[in-house]
């Protein structure tokens, strides 16, 4: 399950974004309590100079003392004073500092009173969405941002894990998932700047499966990335809508013509974000991994010599230095892998997806034919979703038949049948791992005829350009092999599906 990261950041970007001041005119508003003299003036802007004491505190950072003072604030007959808007705005703040104290009951209830005031604000209803997230009640999170989706005049700053989170939570509730997806597209949402057409492809996937086959070719039209129409052309449910010889559905094109994009959008001044990390992912389907190891050279270079950027620039530099691991890997530098991966590791402990990084080394280590090291430095990670522990089992499964624990084999063997059912990748893993092909092709065509899966596994089953696997992945790459071309499978993707040739490299490389 991908792991939620809080919104506080984030809406503290929204808040100062907008007019949070509490500044109210000399003269009140609120026609039900004018000033009747200078005096009543004067109390008038002393509290709103209060309020502007307290904003300033929240946003600098000392909340205990905004809170302090909010609470007294929010208390006082003269909050009724202020227009709706000042009313709203200094209620939200004091919700969101209600919240930064870990005080989500009063955070709520100032929440409330801003909406009281503002009905249907977005950023209000944003600043709820991350209380939810931050109380683990993903329900009324999707409710919230559903709402603020529709009511923001732009597009919205929601932090991607969350979304992420969200499609989670919903993945076996496909309406709503839909209904969430659809706002997001609607209002223009980006991650950091680059239209997320995975995203979008799963909505695409939901309308065809849920009656909506009127709305996909609007869908479509925003997805233009290589791996997801290389998704589009395999799957029978968009054959009424992808002309596989049109070059607008080539992917090779498109992957060309998605770098050309990128640059034009300026990725390359000096800023290290998403369409970063998009480059150089596509810069590797197309094989130009020695322009991977180009751009990310200098980086490279100063993580090795100590140097560690922003929390904000660490996660997309960790991505940036796995893209080099890639590139390292095909290029035959394998004494480097290890270490790039080690690397991308320390500075993704300082991101929001510092488990995915430590997995990495695992699972380079076990590619590189080091089980053993690979199943201990699975060992040192806790706290994992369920789909995490079967990653991490799947590592120990093999590290254990490898020197003959027969108890440790099977206990991580119930790990993962444990968690099939949200880790089927593994689970087909571990039967290959086994040699037990039968069991492998069982779950690969349940995959398929999943619509959950099916996009996934289709994508996992076209011919692409591989290099020779690594000592680790030599016989479980042959036993997938063999798995591709069983005639149930075959049989299965006919039916569903169809697999193409593609002068790209995939993910996997190696198969």
């Amino acid at each position: 399950m991908p792991r939620c990261t809080p919104l506080f950041a984030l809406l503290f970007a929204a808040l100062t974004s907008t007019t949070a001041s509490a500044n109210v005119p000399r003269t009140p508003t609120s026609p039900s309590q004018p000033p009747s003299d200078a005096a009543m003036d004067a109390s008038h802007a002393a509290y709103a100079q209060q309020w502007d004491t307290a904003i300033e505190q929240s946003r600098s950072g000392n909340t205990l003392a905004a809170l302090i003072a909010m609470e007294r604030l929010m208390d006082s007959p003269l909050l009724a004073d202020f227009d709706a808007a000042r009313r709203g705005r200094a209620a939200q703040f004091a919700g969101w500092t209600a919240a930064k104290q870990k005080q989500p009951a009063l955070a709520r209830l100032y929440l409330q009173q801003a909406l009281q005031a503002l009905p249907g604000d977005a950023y209000i209803l944003s600043t709820l969405v991350s209380l939810d997230l931050n109380d683990d009640q993903p329900a009324a999170a999707v409710e919230h941002l559903t709402q603020a989706l529709a009511h923001a005049d732009g597009p919205l700053p929601i932090d991607h894990h969350a979304i992420s989170y969200l499609q989670f939570h919903l993945r076996e509730q496909p309406v709503q998932r839909m209904a969430l997806l659809q706002a997001l597209f609607d209002n223009g949402w980006k991650i950091a700047g680059t239209e997320p057409t995975g995203l979008w492809l799963d909505l695409a996937t939901l309308q065809a499966d849920n009656g909506r086959g009127d709305a996909i070719p609007t869908t479509l039209a925003r997805i233009d990335t290589p791996a997801e129409l290389i998704r589009l052309r395999s799957d029978k449910r968009f054959d009424r809508y992808v002309d596989r010889a049109d070059a607008r559905f080539d992917p090779v094109k498109a992957a060309q013509r998605h770098l050309d994009a990128l640059r034009l959008s300026g990725l390359l001044d000096d800023d290290l974000d998403a369409r970063l990390v998009d480059f150089s992912s596509t810069l590797l389907m197309l094989d130009r991994n020695e322009e991977v190891l180009a751009l990310t050279d200098d980086l490279a270079e100063a993580v090795a010599e100590g140097q560690s950027p922003s929390a904000a620039r660490a996660e997309w530099l960790a991505w940036l230095l796995n893209s080099r691991v890639a590139a390292l890997r095909r290029l035959g530098r394998t004494d480097e892998v290890l270490e790039t991966a080690k690397l991308a590791a320390r500075i993704g402990a300082l991101g929001p997806d510092d488990l995915e990084h430590q997995m990495n080394v695992a699972f380079v280590l076990s590619s590189l034919g080091k089980a053993q090291e690979a199943g201990a430095a699975m060992a040192t990670l806790s706290d994992l979703s369920g789909y995490g522990q079967a990653a991490q089992a799947v590592i120990q499964f093999a590290a254990a038949r490898q020197r003959g624990d027969a108890a440790a084999a099977a206990a991580a063997r119930a790990v993962i049948v444990d968690q099939r059912q949200d880790a089927r990748l593994f689970h087909r893993e571990m039967l290959l791992e086994e040699g037990d092909l039968d069991g492998a092709a069982a779950v690969l065509i349940e995959q398929l005829r999943s619509p959950l899966e099916r996009s996934d596994a289709l994508a996992s089953l076209q011919d692409m350009r591989v290099y020779p696997p690594l000592p680790g992945d030599v016989r479980i790459d042959a036993a997938w092999r063999e798995l591709k071309q069983r005639a149930d499978v075959q049989a299965e993707v006919s039916r569903v599906g169809r697999i193409e040739r593609y002068d790209l490299v995939g993910s996997a490389t190696s198969r």
